[in-house]
C-alpha cells in the first residue's frame, strides 16, 4: 500500500481534530482563485485505487446494460473511502487470485487523480470518484428534508455548516493549528459525522454559536466552481475554503505511512 508523502504530512499535522473554535463568516463572493489554484485544494483529499505491483490500475468493465454507443469499455475507480478500496481489493483477490496476489491499494490525492483524468487520451477508459455509502446516505437525508429529489444527490457530496445567529446567515469557519500557526478556514467535510462531531464539541465551548448552526450539503464540484475566478481577483473569504477528508482516511494514511513511494498512476493500456 503506497501513500503520497504530502498526504502523510497533511494527516499528521492537521487531521480533523485540529478544530478549536467556530465563528460565522457573513460575507462570501465568488471571485477568488484561478482554476489551477482551486484544483490544488483537491490535494488535501486522499483517493484510493487498486493497481498491480507495477502501479498500473486494474480496470473494471462497464456493465453492458449501462453502456451506450460510444461509451468507454472500461472503468477506473477512485474511492474516497479506504474501506471501499479494501473491499474491492478483497473481491479481486477472491475472483482472480493470480491477479489479486499482485494487487495493492495506492493512495493519491484527488488533484493527482483529476490530472490523470484530464490528461487521459484513451477514450476507452472512463473514470469515476466513489464516495462512501455513508456520505451518500447523509446527503440524501439532508436534501430529502429540504424537499430535494433523491436523484439530485451530488456525486461527490461535501458537508458544511451555516449559522443564522443574529438573523445573519453566514458560513461557519474553524480555526486550525497547523505547524504552530493558527489559520481560519471554511471547512467542507467529506464525512458528515466529522462535521457533526466538531459541532458537538463546539456546543460545549460556544453554545451561543452552535445552537444556531445547521449542516448543509453541496457537490464538491460546485464548491470548486465557486472558488474559480475568471479575472483571478483575490477574495479572502473564498480563499479560505478547505476540504477536510474523513477521519477514517486520515487514520488509514497514518497507519500505512511507513511505505515507499508509488509509481505514477496512469491508465493501463489495453
Amino acid at each position: 500500500m503506497f501513500i503520497s508523502k504530502s498526504l502523510v504530512n497533511l494527516a499528521t499535522t492537521v487531521g480533523v481534530s485540529g478544530a478549536i473554535m467556530l465563528s460565522p463568516m457573513l460575507t462570501m463572493k465568488a471571485e477568488a482563485l484561478t482554476e489551477a489554484q482551486a484544483l490544488e485544494r483537491l490535494g488535501s483529499i486522499p483517493v484510493f485505487t487498486i493497481t498491480d505491483d507495477k502501479g498500473s490500475p486494474l480496470l473494471g468493465a462497464l456493465p453492458a446494460q449501462q453502456k451506450k454507443p460510444g461509451d468507454p469499455d472500461q472503468l477506473l475507480f477512485f474511492f474516497l473511502s479506504p474501506d471501499d478500496a479494501q473491499g474491492m481489493l478483497t473481491r479481486v483477490q477472491q475472483s482472480n487470485p493470480a491477479v489479486g496476489k499482485k494487487a495493492q491499494i495506492v493512495v493519491r490525492s484527488m488533484n493527482e487523480a483529476y490530472q490523470v483524468i484530464r490528461g487521459n487520451k484513451d477514450k476507452t477508459v472512463a473514470f469515476q470518484f466513489i464516495p462512501s455509502k455513508a456520505s451518500i446516505d447523509s446527503a440524501r437525508t439532508i436534501l430529502t428534508a429540504q424537499g430535494v429529489a433523491a436523484d439530485q444527490v451530488p456525486n461527490v457530496p461535501v458537508f458544511f455548516a451555516i449559522n443564522n445567529q443574529a438573523n445573519n446567515q453566514g458560513l461557519l469557519t474553524m480555526n486550525i493549528d497547523q505547524n504552530g500557526k493558527k489559520e481560519q478556514v471554511v471547512p467542507f467535510f467529506l464525512d458528515k459525522n466529522d462535521l457533526q462531531n466538531l459541532l458537538d464539541r463546539a456546543n460545549k465551548e460556544q453554545p451561543n454559536v452552535a445552537k444556531d448552526t445547521k449542516i448543509q450539503v453541496v457537490s464538491i464540484f460546485q464548491v470548486l466552481d465557486l472558488m474559480v475566478s475568471e479575472d483571478s481577483k483575490k477574495n479572502p473569504e473564498v480563499d479560505r475554503f478547505q476540504f477536510v477528508p474523513s477521519r477514517n482516511s486520515f487514520e488509514y494514511i497514518i497507519k500505512n505511512s511507513q511505505q515507499p513511494a508509488a509509481p505514477q498512476v496512469a491508465p493501463a493500456k489495453k
